[in-house]
């Protein structure tokens, strides 16, 4: 076997030269979980296999701290810090000698636990087991540069997780809303009808005299159970291979056909419903579920997959729901069922479009945490490993952390908030590099945020061509943004900022801001995407005037606000003073109103 230069052979593999590899046991202690049910109710965290459990007033350890499952749950070590409480189901850990905890826990998150299980019943391990496990060891720096970086990673997926339920709550809002008609989309007032289901199509069974053999294999695909669970619009790639044989009498499915669970351990799960929105030739059903296939042609097919979907559809299949320990749908029953829906099919589709663009966005959000889990699982393969070896953070897998540039004159934050507003105002009037900056110009200020600017009068308001050179150059650099650039026929070169399949990972480094900044910043983009660039000009203007007489204590009047606009630049004659005075107006109203925070803002 050839060793490369700088490596050496041990237990565990081939390891950097200077790692060392040591029992668990030499480098931590265990403790055991104790009962806490005649403790009383606080505010420390008392954690099981699953998580926090309860809340008591007195606590096993304050620190750092890895959980390692004692019976039951023993695949899933846990990091916690702080002050904890754990049961007797799960050890924990203390008194770490030269190493870094975190860089531990991930270290223990590869091994496989179920492999050391000591028990025939319920899962079990020794903290003696435990204790002999080996692990490699760098030197404490570079433990710690690995921890940074996966911890990273994690703060990413994390934060997509929750952005992911933040989301799904807001699209299970809309569904509540939209498809019980308590808010109608606009241009939309016909009144609703209420229909049969039985009237307005039919319903028919699955694949029928089927055994495991014909199944994962054969010439047509079939539905499959859990993809029917899972999906309001049937994924293709889920579809399973059968085998069907010339002459066999099976029901084929069609595009738009509805498909339900019919049978479920408890009433709340039976009858879920998918739709099919793709075209086969040789498609059929599984055996656990009913097909439906709609004769109405005023009605359609995904606005229903929606409606069974939302809170009113499921507690009227689980009012359908027949059984004692397991729990059935009858067709009959179905088919008697009657539901209210808008009268026209433009409605429906209306509604379906918009919780169907929201499905895509949580698909899109899912698809890049998956791919950060893949991009962790590779980075825990190689750095645990040594088979990379990091003698700093390794900065470069995670670019986008808010503050982290600190050394820079112009810190990490101002490409973080000029991405997000570009993702934001992309599509808004007017778009181009001059409200990008007015824009960056308004949140920076509104939001108190130390960007690095150095801001100077110029003909359409605060002017940072320094600032604004260096978030071109980071939209480049980390693709988050395409910049066009086209010349008018006046000369002049406009530019134009839409945002890449890549801006989700600004979105992430963003949602790492306080919360309360974000919605105030949020609220203000809302109110920019609706303006056009003069009116974003004027917004801009005017609050650096009015910002600059409170930096120097001078007298505040609309009537001097108004001339300090005018005084600007000479092409500020370009705008109404009714318009301006009636911008001044909205900043009262809209409490967009300076308080004299940042530079004073001078001529060049």
């Amino acid at each position: 076997m050839n060793i490369p230069q700088g490596y050496k052979q041990t237990e565990l593999g081939i390891i950097p030269e200077d790692w060392e590899v040591k029992p668990i046991g030499e480098c931590l202690s265990i403790g055991n979980g104790c009962d806490y049910k005649d403790k009383p109710f606080g505010n420390i965290p008392v954690y099981g296999t699953g998580g926090v459990i309860t809340y008591i007033n007195d606590y096993l350890y304050d620190g750092q701290t890895i959980c390692i499952g004692r019976k039951g749950t023993i695949n899933k070590p846990l990091y916690y810090e702080g002050k904890i409480w754990t049961v007797d189901t799960l050890y924990y850990t203390y008194n770490f000698i030269d190493v870094d905890v975190k860089y531990i826990y991930y270290l223990l998150l590869t091994i496989d636990w179920m492999s050391l299980n000591e028990a025939t019943g319920v899962p079990s391990l020794t903290s003696d087991r435990i204790r002999h496990i080996l692990l490699a060891l760098p030197p404490v720096a570079e433990q710690r540069a690995i921890a940074e970086a996966l911890s990273d990673i994690d703060g990413l997926i994390a934060a997509l997780d929750k952005k992911i339920a933040k989301k799904r709550l807001i699209k299970q809002g809309a569904m509540q809303q939209l498809l019980t008609g308590k808010k109608r989309l606009p241009g939309f007032s016909d009144p609703w009808v209420e229909k049969k289901l039985g009237e307005i199509g039919y319903t028919y069974s699955g694949l029928t005299g089927k055994s495991k053999d014909d199944f994962g294999q054969g010439n047509a695909k079939y539905i499959t159970f859990l993809n029917v669970l899972a999906n309001p619009i049937l994924k293709e790639n889920l579809f399973g291979s059968i085998t069907i044989r010339e002459n066999e009498q099976q029901n084929k499915v069609q595009f738009g056909d509805l498909f339900f669970n019919t049978s479920s351990e408890t009433p709340e799960d039976v009858g879920t419903c998918a739709v099919l929105l793709s075209y086969h030739e040789e498609l059929y059903l599984n055996s656990f579920c009913f097909g439906y296939r709609l004769t109405d042609d005023n009605v359609l097919g995904l606005y229903l997959a929606y409606y069974f979907r939302s809170r009113l559809g499921r507690q009227l299949m689980t009012s359908l729901a027949q059984g004692a320990t397991r729990y059935n749908l009858s067709k009959e029953l179905f088919n008697a069922s009657r539901i209210i829906l808008p009268e026209t099919k433009d409605e429906q589709i209306a509604i379906a479009t918009m919780l169907n663009d929201m499905d895509k966005e949580i698909d899109d959000l899912e698809a890049q945490r998956d791919k950060y889990r893949l991009l962790k699982s590779g980075m825990m393969q190689k750095l645990l490993t040594g088979q990379i070896r990091l003698t700093k953070p390794l900065t470069n897998v995670v670019p986008l952390v808010p503050g982290d540039s600190a050394v820079r004159e112009i810190p990490v934050d101002a490409h973080i908030w000029a991405g997000h507003i570009v993702n934001r105002l992309w599509q808004s009037k007017g778009w181009g590099r001059t409200k990008l900056q007015k824009s960056l110009h308004l949140v920076g200020c509104y939001a108190q945020l130390d960007l690095g600017e150095e801001y100077i009068r110029n003909t359409a308001g605060p002017d940072d061509q320094r600032l604004m050179n260096y978030i071109d150059r980071k939209f480049k650099q980390y693709r988050h943004v395409n910049i066009e650039k086209e010349r008018l026929l006046d000369g002049k070169i406009h530019y134009t900022y839409t945002p890449t399949s890549r801006i989700q990972e600004v979105e992430m480094a963003y949602e790492r801001y306080p919360q309360d900044i974000r919605e105030r910043v949020d609220n203000l983009l809302d109110k920019l995407n609706l303006m056009n660039l003069a009116e974003a000009e004027i917004l801009s203007t005017l609050y650096a005037v009015w910002n600059n007489r409170i930096i120097k204590g001078e007298r505040i009047t609309d009537d001097l606000l108004v001339s300090d606009f005018y005084a600007w630049s000479e092409h500020k004659a370009d705008f109404e003073e009714r318009k301006v005075r009636r911008m001044l107006d909205y900043m009262c109203k809209e409490n967009i109103v300076p308080i004299g925070w940042g530079k004073y803002i001078d001529e060049k």
